[in-house]
């Protein structure tokens, strides 16, 4: 007599055997949907990076991270507040790979300022990039942000952007991003249209910064906040410490300089040490 594997609800009934569909979650392969545009955002809109040293030190971190997570980085912009990254997560989780990054990061970073506490706003924010169309103008909007935001009049002007880079780089992967994004998207110098980018936009509608400006360019030379940056340390300083005597607010001086509250505030504590 054979036996009949038989149906719980109904004993009359076979049971066939379940296709292998029925088993095991259908899992599609790694694709444009495990991709992400992340951002990360200073607490209360402080500085992320002070120095070019620290803005060296989030790709060192971001690039170890790479390696032991597995995951591709498509793309960055590291802005003084906040950072872009287009990343595509592999086996790890992408919650998994920014624990990595923030963890060798913000220890260093809080290490190096003697601070305590988060430097980032909540974790990360992220968006699934789930067409092509909708990842060519992610990154349009990723390399425009220092042109929107004033630092540079061209994207492949900011030395914080992988907009520039080409095969080779063993940070971008590059050979992975030409096989989603049309040629012609990566090599455009004109990104279309100016974006709003993630920065202090509140404070530039409000405050009115002529003093600023102008004693910085008849005294510095300084026609645009790109052009303070490029100021050497000490003469950093003494611009700022002649803004302040003129009760110039920390505000103002960073909506002049291009420069963050922090970073106009850390910049006048090391002259204070210096003297």
């Amino acid at each position: 007599m054979w036996l009949r594997h038989l149906h719980p609800a109904n004993p009359r009934a076979p049971i066939t055997s379940p296709g292998p569909s029925e088993i095991l979650p259908h899992h599609p392969p790694p694709s444009v949907k495990s991709l992400y545009h992340v951002m990360l955002r200073g607490v209360n809109r402080d500085a992320l990076f002070i120095e070019n040293g620290d803005y060296a030190r989030f790709l060192h971190a971001l690039s170890l991270t790479k390696e032991l997570s597995g995951c591709a980085v498509l793309a960055y912009c590291l802005m003084p507040n906040h950072a872009h990254l287009v990343l595509r997560v592999g086996d790890e989780p992408l919650s998994s790979v920014m624990k990595r990054l923030g963890v060798r990061y913000v220890g260093w970073f809080n290490r190096k300022y003697k601070r305590v506490g988060h430097l980032f706003q909540d974790r990360f924010k992220s968006k699934p990039v789930e067409t092509d169309d909708y990842l060519g103008t992610v990154l349009r909007y990723v390399w425009k942000n220092p042109v929107a935001a004033g630092l540079v009049a061209a994207p492949e002007d900011y030395p914080w952007s992988s907009h520039s880079l080409t095969s080779g780089s063993e940070l971008v992967d590059v050979d992975v991003l030409a096989t989603l994004v049309p040629e012609e998207i990566l090599n455009e110098k004109d990104l279309g249209p100016s974006v709003q980018p993630v920065t202090e936009t509140r404070q530039t509608g409000r405050l009115v910064n002529t003093e600023a400006r102008d004693l910085l360019r008849a005294r510095y030379g300084v026609a645009q906040p790109e052009d303070f940056v490029r100021l050497s340390l000490s003469v950093q300083r003494r611009a700022i410490a002649e803004l302040r005597t003129r009760s110039i607010s920390y505000a103002r001086i960073a909506l002049a300089t291009g420069l963050t509250k922090f970073q106009v505030q850390h910049v006048q504590a090391t002259s204070a040490a210096v003297q």
